[in-house]
């Protein structure tokens, strides 16, 4: 894998998380940023699917109700599962 060079500015007090965070994890700063990272790129692109989905079944429901408001009550005639008649 090719790897890119990136200079970063961070404040002292994230510089020290960093650090601190990465020796618990018993790694270098560049392998837990890039652990982060990844993480976080990760987590948005499932957020953002999570998001599309619900958009998109929100429309089947909004487009499913217009739909029904437009055919009626409809009922099940008695007798028969198949058969419905509108009412």
């Amino acid at each position: 894998m090719v790897m890119g060079r990136v200079n970063v500015c961070l404040t002292g007090k994230l510089l020290d998380d960093l650090d601190a965070e990465a020796k618990k994890e018993k790694t270098n700063r560049s392998a837990f940023i890039q652990t982060a990272l990844e993480k976080y790129i990760e987590a948005k692109r499932r957020g953002r699917e999570e998001e599309d989905k619900r958009k998109q079944t929100q429309e089947a429901s909004r487009k499913m109700d217009a739909l029904a408001k437009k055919l009626g009550n409809w009922n099940l005639r008695q007798g028969s599962e198949n058969s419905v008649i509108p009412t």
